[in-house]
């Protein structure tokens, strides 16, 4: 898959992060509906076979404002073990598929649960895992944080690489409405269950949502260029309020439902000096911006462009004077090649360097 976009030119953000671990619905509730969620293993060696499950803010609201890291669930082995006191091996419920490639999932939702029998689409990638035959768990660490602010958490688990199959039980809790989905080969539905679930997360490395106060808190501004001889656009968003730091999100339009979709969640802007250069010639992007301090926060602002090459007008209206390159010694050099910086100077007098490999 084509890379969509690359943070350069960063400067790094330190947080004090703290490992903790939350762990929802283990009140030992399982039946029929623990042998298809969180996913059903008598179908793990069909792709496409998937569970989500949403997880209500209220039971989360402990992490809100923190990175997820890993997500765990658990089979009834694990609650016969540990809650049951029973020693009888009849009871224990191993994981019993294996070589099945599950991927996980996450986004934040409106939806408590599903009105209707239907997936909810969009959810961001963010781990896979192989279960491992005889475990009473399945794992799944990030391959890099979800930054979780609040609210509800869809959690998807599906096959993408078809292994062996297995009728693996998980255990959770009853909720009271539809709070799961499943599908497999030709069937699907929907269960008030929960499995059991802990994850692992950064305590306080992200904002929770503030209170939105633009007196306090002016709202940040964007720059776009792009730069003589580079195929891209790159973005820069500064604060207008002294010590104040940015969020963002980024959101690409598509032409067949003429409707934004959502690219990529709330992140941290990661400083003044951050660019976001996007490489995918001719596609539409909107990025939404805000600006915090503490428990407040800025309105939110827009900036929307089409991603062009540099030989195409500034979407920003700013003219190029000049493009100068230098090695990474301070050595200036003809063209780009390999890590480069580039400087640039527009015909306002203001000048952007930007570190890029050509």
């Amino acid at each position: 898959m084509k890379k969509f976009f690359t943070l350069i030119a960063v400067a790094a953000m330190a947080f004090a992060a703290q490992a903790n671990v939350l762990t929802v619905c283990d009140g030992g509730e399982y039946g029929y509906e623990a042998s298809t969620i969180p996913i059903y293993g008598l179908y793990a060696d069909e792709v496409g076979t998937i569970g989500q499950m949403i997880y209500p803010a209220e039971l989360l609201s402990e992490m809100a404002g923190s990175q997820i890291t890993g997500v765990k669930f658990y089979t009834t082995a694990y609650y016969f073990e540990n809650y049951a006191d029973i020693d009888d091996a009849a009871y224990y419920d191993y994981i019993n598929f294996s070589n099945a490639t599950i991927q996980l999932s996450l986004k934040t939702v409106d939806e408590a649960g599903f009105v209707t029998v239907a997936e909810i689409v969009g959810a961001t990638p963010v781990a896979t895992t192989v279960p491992v035959e005889g475990d009473d768990f399945m794992m799944f660490n990030l391959d890099e944080p979800f930054n979780y602010q609040g609210g509800n958490l869809l959690v998807e688990c599906k096959v993408i690489e078809a292994g062996s199959y297995g009728s693996t039980y998980f255990f959770g809790d009853v909720i009271g409405y539809n709070s799961c989905y499943y599908a497999y080969n030709s069937s699907n539905g929907t269960y008030d269950f929960l499995p059991m679930a802990s994850f692992t997360y950064e305590a306080g490395s992200i904002p929770v949502d503030p209170t939105i106060d633009p007196v306090a808190v002016g709202a940040p501004v964007f720059q776009g260029y792009t730069i003589d001889g580079i195929t891209g656009y790159g973005v820069g968003i500064t604060p207008t309020t002294e010590g104040s730091e940015i969020m963002y999100r980024v959101l690409i339009w598509d032409p067949v439902t003429e409707e934004w979709v959502l690219r990529t969640d709330w992140t941290l802007y990661e400083g003044i000096e951050g660019e976001i250069w996007f490489e995918n010639n001719g596609e539409k992007v909107r990025i939404e911006a805000y600006a915090f301090i503490g428990d407040n926060r800025s309105q939110d602002v827009a900036y929307e462009f089409t991603v062009a090459t540099a030989l195409d007008e500034l979407m920003s209206g700013k003219t190029v004077a000049g493009v100068r390159y230098f090695n990474m010694a301070g050595q200036e050099m003809q063209q780009a090649e390999g890590l480069t910086i580039v400087v640039t100077t527009y015909t306002d007098g203001t000048t952007n360097a930007v570190k890029v490999v050509k």
